[in-house]
């Protein structure tokens, strides 16, 4: 109990304000953040989110920092970890290149890389996997939704109104 309230004082006095990240991808969350038990993903537990996007679509860094790891892991595939200068991890993963090394600076919005399938993948769709954790705690997993700005919706495509139908045309006169 005592670990759980460091983690959330922690949360709460580090915590950016909602909104102050940039997505990596612009698109839909396809899987949300859970560790309800009753979710049926690995046992309630997705430490983050998965967001939709076109293969090869731009990859991109929610916040700035330090990059960490730039590489392959088994069933994430390619995946860049990122840490910020007020103590959070970021991951991305199921990339498919990666554009930055460990050890580089990046600036939010800097490309890290691009949408691919890479590693085990969960959903058939093209998705990034974004999870963010407070550094200094292994088990920090935190809601990456709660960073970033509300997602925007796609814009509504409307179909033309219908043409009207043509006259029959008359039969030809004997």
């Amino acid at each position: 109990m005592r670990r759980l309230l460091v983690v959330v004082s922690l949360v709460l006095v580090f915590a950016p304000a909602a909104g102050a990240w940039t997505w990596p991808v612009p698109g839909p969350v396809l899987l949300g953040f859970s560790f309800d038990h009753a979710h049926p993903y690995a046992g309630g537990q997705h430490r983050g989110i998965d967001v939709g996007a076109a293969s090869g679509s731009s990859v991109v860094a929610p916040s700035a920092g330090t990059v960490t790891f730039a590489g392959t892991v088994p069933t994430s595939g390619k995946s860049v970890t990122i840490e910020t200068a007020d103590g959070y991890s970021v991951t991305l993963t199921h990339l498919g290149s990666i554009a930055v090394a460990k050890g580089a600076s990046v600036g939010e919005g800097a490309l890290v890389g691009t949408v691919g399938p890479s590693g085990v993948p969960d959903i058939a769709s093209p998705y990034v996997y974004l999870g963010i954790r407070v550094t200094s705690d292994p088990q920090g997993y935190v809601d990456p939704t709660q960073f970033l700005p509300a997602p925007v919706s796609p814009p509504v495509e409307t179909a033309p109104p219908p043409a009207p139908a043509p006259a029959p045309a008359a039969p030809p006169a004997d």
